[in-house]
């Protein structure tokens, strides 16, 4: 049985004294909630041509923000922190099984094709 709800798993506490520094490799979509205290969080950079985007924001108790790009994120306490993390599911990609089928389309069809052409008539 196949359901669309998504499981749900239990959170990571991370726990910071002020001007600790924590280094997490997280997904997109991952949510961090901060219970208590105060963090400057700083994504992964992207690069956009010839520039690179950075994302350093602070978080302050109470808020939640959504990772936007996977890779390292630091987390850096302004003052002792607990956050949550929310780690989100990977990525879902097709079986080997699956790609088989969706390649025989065509194949079938030009078989197919072929039966009528070569049929007596």
């Amino acid at each position: 049985m196949h359901t669309t709800e998504s499981r749900q798993t239990a959170p990571t506490r991370i726990q910071l004294s002020a001007g600790q520094s924590y280094y997490l490799w997280s997904r997109r979509d991952t949510v961090l909630v901060v219970e208590s205290g105060s963090i400057r969080l700083r994504e992964s950079p992207e690069w956009l041509s010839d520039a690179v985007l950075r994302t350093l924001l602070t978080i302050h108790e109470g808020q939640h923000y959504q990772i936007e790009r996977g890779g390292w994120i630091c987390l850096h306490a302004t003052r002792a922190a607990d956050v949550l993390h929310y780690a989100s599911e990977p990525a879902r990609y097709f079986s080997l099984e699956s790609l088989v089928r969706l390649a025989m389309v065509p194949v079938r069809r030009l078989r197919h094709m072929a039966v009528q052409l070569l049929a007596p008539r």
